[in-house]
């Protein structure tokens, strides 16, 4: 796929290492430069995109983006990792998810070049609300090209970009362009909420950077091979409801070794213990899934049949239509326990724990 980045507007943010870490799924690691970890807003005009050798893509071969991303090391080497990609456009967006595994959300992304001042806004309105603007000055005064700085090098001369799937597969591809034509120009502001949103607390000014434009070349996305670390899961269940203890019932015997049941009174973290009050959660020493993403786990860990059915659940469509029909059986679990007579109480499976 090939495409032209117009007006693109850096702002770089040293963050700790394990903030980064954290957030990272296993087979990536975090890449530094003198030790430290960075964070960046970017925004930038899409321009000409389209398929190799055939017509520009209609209706969105040209657009805004305003992006938060991280720098990484991956099995293929150093790249990018996109936290939020943030688009006016419905298409690009749902494409991108689709087809690259890219965290891209809709929102109104707007830039306005004002007085020799460059600002951008987006409103997020999906999948979740979230607000940031980013505004700097490229007045002349402002203004100084970019020669032999590796921290700038580092930050901006990224050739690949890393994903993650549903599913948890990474997914890579290349990114080929020219040098950028990169200055550095003056920082005015920012509504950091985006990178809040993606877990980032930023602190004081950044470095800033702005480029004209680049042709790019994004490659074919390439799924890498499955990091299969055999953690151990908890599913935390609530035991006053019949259709929950029946679903624990048929799960007991179909799960393997690394699935313990217990009930979700026994919770000691107080965020998950009131999440658990409507939908069901699953933990690991490292992190948690709730409701659909709680069920697809859990089918993980119940032989071929379990994984094809949670590889199902985790496509886009299935799984939004999946969160509709689970929201509306856990809001009425008492009413279906009751009309079919499903056991609780001191009929519940016995627990694993």
């Amino acid at each position: 796929m090939t495409q032209v980045w117009r007006d693109v507007t850096f702002a770089h943010w040293s963050v700790p290492t394990e903030v980064v870490e954290a957030l990272l799924p296993p087979g990536l690691r975090v890449d530094t430069h003198n030790g430290q970890a960075w964070v960046s807003l970017v925004g930038f005009e899409m321009d000409a995109l389209r398929l190799r050798g055939l017509p520009a893509i209609p209706t969105t071969h040209q657009f805004l983006e305003f992006n938060v991303r991280t720098y990484v090391i991956g099995p293929e080497g150093p790249g990018v990792w996109f936290c939020s990609l943030d688009v006016a456009h419905w298409l690009p967006a749902i494409v991108a998810r689709t087809g690259f595994a890219l965290p891209y959300d809709k929102g109104d992304v707007k830039v306005s070049h004002e007085r020799s001042r460059i600002v951008w806004t987006v409103d997020r309105i999906w999948p979740e609300r979230a607000q940031g603007s980013l505004a700097v000055s490229v007045d002349d005064a402002d203004v100084a090209p970019i020669v032999d700085d590796a921290l700038a090098t580092f930050l901006t001369s990224r050739w690949r970009f890393y994903a993650k799937t549903r599913g948890g597969r990474l997914v890579t591809a290349p990114v080929e362009h020219e040098p950028w034509p990169l200055t550095s120009v003056r920082f005015i502001g920012a509504d950091t909420g985006l990178a809040s949103s993606a877990g980032f607390a930023l602190d004081g000014d950044p470095i800033v950077h702005h480029s004209s434009a680049v042709h790019v070349r994004v490659g074919l996305p390439k799924l890498l091979p499955r990091q299969r670390l055999r953690e151990d899961l908890t599913v935390w269940f609530d035991d006053d409801c019949g259709v929950c203890s029946m679903s624990v019932r048929w799960l007991l015997g179909r799960t393997d070794a690394s699935v313990t049941y217990r009930p979700n009174r026994e919770l000691d973290d107080q965020d998950l213990l009131a999440t658990s009050a409507d939908a069901i959660v699953v933990t690991s020493d490292a992190r948690s899934w709730t409701a659909v993403d709680a069920v697809a786990a859990v089918l993980d860990r119940a032989g071929w049949w379990g994984r094809a059915m949670a590889f199902g659940l985790r496509l886009p469509g299935v799984h939004a239509l999946a969160g509709l029909v689970y929201r509306w059986v856990a809001g009425h679990r008492g009413q279906i326990s009751a009309r079919l007579g499903l056991a609780t109480g001191c009929e519940l499976p016995r627990s694993t724990s």
